[in-house]
């Protein structure tokens, strides 16, 4: 059997083997069965027994500390997306007593693990399933908000792009909370001196031997270096990194970096909470969902969650922090009577802070599905298909990239356009991005039943300059999709398949709106007084709690969250530990 085993392709032996992992921290295999097929994959023995220890010590670590509940830690983080994982994992490293509370299960799914099937995690019981309700700005339509319901958050279930964000955007963040340790210059100290895990040439912009492993999409297919050929030609700047000196100029295009080694999501679990997994002082509790927080005299001291069908109770000697993501972190502190007093009485919560900012300032970015092309053979996905990208302006007066052209190697459509045009199956899109979105929305509660979704009121595509962005973005797609660098890989134009005129152009817009599910911006950082949270996270008004994640971004990036939210668990780790 082990020489038939070792004649596998190596991604399919390391596909076995993160099964084989799987199933030993879920207790579903024994040890030594584990090593037997390790073995027989060609895995060293004591490579396997190794492996097997590590495992092990995991499993039996994390289930001592669920079944001997301490009544009190230090700190106690609430969702382990992320931020949360970030956030956790940094502090239990430090030594502190940390509670990581999930109310989804650990990352072990396939579809987690494999890059390629990352949208068969949409819709499952690993995303929350949020839809936004549906709005004129979108033609009637409901729009799906995914968020992730594991460990890892998004960055187990959505796309691996690791993209970081430009200079305006974190110099802005920097004046709006008044603080300067928000700005560029700090976040890229971080980035490159604790942060990434970078494989690609020695850069000032990138880091390496940090705790995020990221490389250069590996083995693209043709299409990926033939949009870049097309942007070229078109007088757009192309470079060999997405990130780096792109961060402080116009914009530019390049394979994506993504956080995939040897065929493998590298996910911010693997990153950050592994590590620290075997640890005494930390304890992850999953399938564990927090109803609210338990306040005492102006001060949060601990949470009520949901487990295993009973109510516990657990409690925090220093701080409660909230990483749950832009629509459960601002439900809670509703449900926990802090947000808009008179939203509170509709459902009968008696109001412990007045913070009307809360739920409010929703925002994300929007993906249009899409302008495709059908291909002359079918188009081999690779990595997490998507692997060419670039930002642009729509306007050069502007001091950021709207636009995001992002390749997908699947003929992508929104409901209505896919009924609309019905595009060929064989096709790839090209899909214009929104990712400096002015339109802004809401979240609200639709009752006092803590298992209730929430209402997202997100109002996309609402203010006039996100269509004419929009607009451009589709012009823009139009010129690279039919530029003659494409042509060996496009039969014809199928969606739209022509100039639209502006009325007909701005519907399609309407009409094509999806999100990147980077759902943000519903407990705003700011030094103003309507602010949720400060410059160093705490909510104001209250003692005892923070919020770090993605809902604290007074303005989102103009980019991919994922990279954004892990400063953010960084910048929340170094408050805490710093006490302040």
């Amino acid at each position: 059997m082990g020489s038939v085993m070792k004649d596998l392709g190596e991604d399919l032996r390391s596909t076995l083997l993160d099964k084989l992992e799987t199933s030993l921290l879920c207790g579903t295999i024994r040890r030594r069965q584990f090593l037997q097929w390790s073995l027989a994959l060609g895995l060293g023995m004591p490579a396997a027994s190794a492996l097997a220890d590590t495992l092990d010590a995991a499993r039996a670590n994390q289930d001592a500390r669920a079944k001997a509940l301490s009544g009190e830690f230090d700190i106690i983080v609430c969702g382990a997306g992320t931020s949360g994982c970030t956030l956790a994992g940094r502090l239990a490293e430090a030594g502190l007593k940390v509670a990581l509370i999930e109310a989804g299960d650990w990352d072990t799914a396939p579809s987690i693990l494999d890059p390629g099937q990352w949208f068969m995690n949409l819709g499952t019981e690993r995303d929350w399933g949020d839809v936004a309700v549906p709005t004129a700005s979108v033609n009637g339509r409901a729009i799906a908000s995914h968020m992730g319901r594991a460990v890892g958050g998004g960055s187990s279930i959505n796309a691996t792009i690791w993209v970081r964000p430009p200079r305006a955007d974190l110099d802005g963040w920097a004046e709006t909370a008044g603080d300067k340790a928000w700005g560029y210059d700090a976040a890229l100290k971080l980035f490159t001196g604790r942060i990434e895990n970078w494989q690609g040439p020695a850069s000032p912009y990138r880091g390496k031997g940090g705790k995020v492993w990221s490389q250069v999409a590996a083995d693209p297919p043709p299409i990926a270096p033939a949009m870049l050929a097309a942007a070229r030609n078109l007088g757009l700047p192309v470079s060999d990194d997405l990130n780096g000196a792109r961060e402080e100029g116009p914009g530019g295009f390049a394979l994506m970096n993504q956080i995939i080694k040897d065929g493998r999501r590298m996910n911010m679990a693997q990153a950050y909470l592994y590590p620290v997994i075997d640890r005494p002082n930390l304890t992850v509790l999953t399938r564990t969902r927090v109803t609210r927080l338990v306040v005492e005299n102006g001060r949060v001291v601990g949470i009520k969650a949901l487990r295993d069908g009973a109510e516990i109770t657990l409690r925090a000697a220093r701080e409660v922090v909230l990483s749950l993501g832009a629509i459960r972190t601002p439900q809670i502190l509703m449900l926990s009577g802090i947000g808009d007093r008179a939203h509170l009485a509709q459902h009968g919560i008696a109001s412990v802070l007045h913070a009307p900012e809360v739920g409010r300032n929703f925002h994300d970015h929007i993906l249009h599905g899409g302008c495709i092309w059908e291909s002359p053979e079918p188009v081999k996905m690779k990595n997490s298909a998507a692997n060419a990208s670039g930002f642009w302006k729509s306007d050069p007066a502007f001091d950021r990239p709207d636009m995001n052209i992002v390749q997908i190697e699947l003929p992508y459509a929104s409901d209505a356009i896919g009924k609309e045009y019905g595009p060929p199956a064989s096709a790839w899109a090209l899909c214009a991005g929104l990712v400096d979105p002015k339109s802004r929305g809401e979240v609200r509660l639709a009752s006092a039943d803590p298992t209730a979704k929430p209402v997202v009121t997100a109002s996309f595509l609402s203010d006039p300059r996100d269509v004419k962005s929009q607009m451009a973005a589709i012009d823009l797609c139009r010129q690279i999709g039919n530029d003659p660098a494409m042509k060996p890989y496009a039969k014809r134009e199928a969606v739209p398949g022509k100039a639209l005129d502006p009325d007909a152009k701005a519907q399609f817009v309407r009409n094509g709106a999806t999100t990147f599910f980077h759902q943000v911006g519903t407990a705003r950082m700011g030094k103003d007084d309507g602010a949720v949270v400060g410059a160093d996270l705490k909510v104001k008004g209250l003692a005892g709690l923070r919020i770090v994640d993605g809902s604290i971004m007074p303005r989102i990036v103009t980019c991919a969250t994922m990279a954004t939210c892990v400063l953010i668990g960084e910048r929340g780790a170094d408050l805490v530990l710093a006490g302040k």
